[in-house]
């Protein structure tokens, strides 16, 4: 479960405003202001699983240890083909 103030940072993190996340989650941007503005407010599951599949496409890493958080994601190491070889499988 990922919180409203994780949603806010996640935008923020990225740059996106909430019209640029309601329109790539397909939700109406009033819905979306008001979760972000609403404390307690409960958002049905389909729609807060929508955002956050958007948000983690675009690189973003939900965190939710004892401080729940954002970040974004590291970048994946990528090895050349040339250099492949036993010593870097994984």
């Amino acid at each position: 479960m990922i919180s409203i103030a994780q949603l806010r940072a996640a935008r923020g993190l990225l740059g996106w405003s909430a019209a640029r996340l309601a329109k790539a989650a397909d939700l109406p941007l009033r819905s979306l202001k008001r979760y972000e503005t609403e404390d307690g407010l409960e958002i049905p599951e389909k729609e807060l699983d929508a955002m956050r599949r958007v948000l983690e496409a675009a690189g973003v890493e939900f965190l939710n240890g004892g401080q729940p958080g954002v970040q974004i994601k590291p970048p994946a190491v990528v090895v050349p083909v040339k250099d492949l070889n036993a010593s870097n499988d994984e």
